[in-house]
């Protein structure tokens, strides 16, 4: 989050309140003009003289941004210096965001909060000075802080904070139609909540910004989006999509050979990211449809068995029933001496007292199976078909 808010930092004050060099001069000839004002000089210069070393030191100060941070605060402080001499409210709120966004990105949070409450306190003189009708170049001042303040809050983890004051530079921003704006703006915001890991939040916030990024034409802006928007698929593990994205933004990169360096070296370690983990899904993927077929193979193989199994017992109950049978005495023929176990005494007992064949089970410790074989065999030793008939039967025969 910490690079792609930097980005924007320079972004939104640069597309907002473009810099450019009044003079048309490089740098080298810049500082050879700031070097001929020596402190004594400067002390006894022209209204006029004063306001070109301070528009130099202006102009030197946004050069050295991205190349050395301490000359940028050097010569924004000149800068300051001489505008609060000629009471130029625009050139301190210039230098103090400046100066403010250099102390940012070092970290140094507290000294970059002294110079935005600067900024604040010039641009507030800019609004009461303020009398041409024509309010672009003043909202343009207020979104480049507002903006920036955004920035800076999200560093702090303050969401109110930072939500108030996007929202305020987006109302201007689409009021102006600075789409290119607009775009980094709701970038940022999705960046943010994805870091939060609100994905919910974090999915519309990329919508919008690819949605503005493509009213506005820049190719830059496209690359932004659709590589936040696969960022956003990537975390939610939707990783063909998040290639689909990808793989247009490192195609958007191709057109700027500043950024591509950095975006584009992002975007392939995200795709290579998310091709790894393709990979690694297909090899999950390959493992489990293994064990399926394994446990399928398995489970065929169990219900088989089972069935040989059931077809057995089947053949089995048969011959038992038959052998059962085969103890009942004959109708008329003489009467038998009946033996019973001790097993079936047990069950037979219980029988007696009604109890039902899992009870039975359950009490004596074996298989319901076991149970309702001994009970048929009772049957058959004293020739009864009911449970009524057996107890008669048993207390007939004095057998309990």
């Amino acid at each position: 989050m910490r690079r792609i808010l930097l980005v924007a930092a320079v972004l939104l004050p640069l597309c907002a309140h473009a810099y450019s060099d009044h003079r048309g001069r490089n740098i080298d000839s810049l500082e050879a003009v700031t070097a001929r004002f020596t402190p004594d000089r400067l002390a006894k210069a022209s209204v006029q003289e004063k306001t070109d070393y301070a528009l130099a030191c202006r102009d030197l100060a946004w050069a050295y941004l991205q190349l050395d941070g301490a000359k940028c605060i050097y010569y924004a402080r000149q800068a300051t210096a001489i505008a609060q001499e000629l009471d130029a409210p625009n050139t301190i709120f210039d230098m103090s965001i400046l100066t403010g966004q250099v102390y940012w990105a070092r970290d140094q949070f507290d000294s970059a909060r002294v110079y935005y409450d600067r900024a604040s306190r010039a641009l507030t003189q800019v609004q009461e000075r303020w009398t041409n009708p024509d309010t672009h170049d003043l909202e343009a001042m207020q979104s480049r802080l507002w903006g920036t303040l955004g920035n800076f809050y999200a560093m702090q983890d303050s969401v109110e904070q930072f939500t108030y004051y996007y929202n305020k530079a987006g109302e201007i921003f689409e009021k102006w139609e600075w789409w290119e704006d607009c775009s980094v703006l709701h970038r940022n915001l999705g960046e943010i909540y994805l870091d939060y890991d609100d994905l919910a939040a974090a999915r519309p916030e990329y919508e919008q910004a690819l949605r503005f990024a493509l009213m506005s034409g820049d190719s830059l802006m496209i690359a932004g989006a659709n590589y936040g928007m696969g960022r956003w698929h990537k975390a939610k593990g939707h990783t063909a999509r998040a290639l689909k994205y990808l793989t247009e933004a490192d195609k958007y990169y191709g057109d700027h050979a500043r950024e591509e360096s950095v975006g584009r070296a992002d975007t392939l370690q995200v795709m290579s990211d998310s091709y790894k983990l393709m990979s690694r899904n297909g090899r999950i993927i390959a493992v489990i449809l293994a064990v399926l077929l394994l446990s399928l193979a398995v489970i065929v193989l169990v219900m088989s068995r089972l069935r040989r199994i059931g077809r057995t017992l089947s053949e089995t109950s048969a011959v038992l029933d038959e052998t059962i049978e085969e103890l009942r005495p004959e109708a008329g023929g003489p009467a038998q001496q009946i033996h019973l176990t001790k097993r079936e005494m047990d069950i037979a007992r219980l029988l007696m007292e009604g109890q039902p064949t899992k009870q039975i089970a359950a009490n004596l410790g074996i298989g319901d199976e076991t149970v309702l074989w001994y009970r048929k065999r009772l049957y058959a030793k004293l020739n009864v078909h009911s449970a009524a008939a057996f107890t008669s039967e048993m207390h007939r025969l004095h057998l309990v």
